[in-house]
């Protein structure tokens, strides 16, 4: 399934999935549409967390639990800032 933002004639923008081949959002501001792909990106990484959890679990290696062991003393480190896509956005892990 593929969405893709289109910006209506009104200035309001639509969302149009590729799947059904027909809107599934029209008339939305900025700010809905940003709480709309919040909320489908919540649910996509919550699934494949529990898919990860339940059917693909992988055991750490020996050299993994070390890494395990020092990350306790010294902390476990951030992943900083990570570009999304081409956008020229970035995600902040805080």
């Amino acid at each position: 399934m593929a969405w893709r933002i289109d910006k209506q004639a009104n200035g309001k923008f639509a969302i149009f999935s590729s799947r059904i081949n027909d809107y599934i959002v029209i008339d939305a501001d900025e700010a809905e549409i940003e709480r709309i792909y919040k909320e489908k990106g919540i649910k996509v990484y919550l699934a494949s967390a529990r898919a990860q959890m339940t059917t693909r679990v992988h055991s750490v290696p020996a050299e993994g639990e070390a890494q395990i062991a020092a990350s306790r003393v010294r902390g476990t480190p951030s992943e900083g800032s990570v570009p999304i896509g081409v956008t020229g956005f970035t995600l902040d892990d805080e």
